[in-house]
């Protein structure tokens, strides 16, 4: 809520510190910016990863020994039927 009147004359008075409060504003500016450079442009270590695994060598089944499949005679395409190419009309030229 404004007041409309003058304070009283025993108030006391509010010192204008512009230069402290500018310096603490640039600091957190500095904190602020230096954080986020930090966190956009920070790499995280590589993480090695080690996964067990035994290599084997796989076995030859008498399934996997299959005949080989005779090539497929594929028959030959219809004929395409000879049509008449249509006629092109061009509007708008006499």
């Amino acid at each position: 809520m404004l007041l409309r009147s003058s304070p009283p004359v025993n108030m006391p008075k509010m010192r204008h510190k512009w230069r402290a409060k500018a310096v603490i504003l640039l600091v957190l500016l500095a904190a602020y910016g230096s954080i986020m450079w930090y966190m956009t442009h920070y790499k995280p270590p590589m993480e090695k990863v080690v996964i067990p695994v035994e290599v084997v060598k796989q076995k030859p089944t008498a399934a996997a020994a299959r005949l080989p499949v005779p090539p497929i005679e594929l028959e030959p395409a219809p004929p395409v039927p000879e049509m008449a190419p249509p006629q092109l009309v061009i509007k708008g030229r006499r």
